[in-house]
């Protein structure tokens, strides 16, 4: 259990490679949303295949980026989905 209300919660998996962490946080019901940052393109692609293979096709749900983390979560991290809600996060 990491927060009060799970379906709120975006998880940040930084470093995500194929996603497995992420993924399996969004089918244990962790959190409601899932956002993946890795630097490898191929990996991220990677990750984007497993989670429509594990139900989750909504990019508003789990969304998986190829960059570095430094570039993407200020940007992220400003957006009206986020403010407000509990954040956890994964750097593996």
């Amino acid at each position: 259990e990491v927060s009060i209300n799970p379906a709120e919660t975006l998880l940040l998996d930084v470093c995500c490679g194929t996603g497995t962490i992420g993924l399996h946080c969004m089918k244990e019901g962790v959190a409601g949303r899932v956002l993946g940052i890795d630097i490898s393109e191929p990996a991220v692609e990677d990750a984007k295949a497993n989670a429509i293979r594990n139900g989750f096709s909504d990019e508003a749900v789990t969304r998986f980026v190829a960059s570095r983390a430094e570039h993407v979560l200020a940007e992220e991290l400003q957006k009206d989905v986020v403010r407000g809600k509990p954040i956890v996060a994964v750097v593996d």
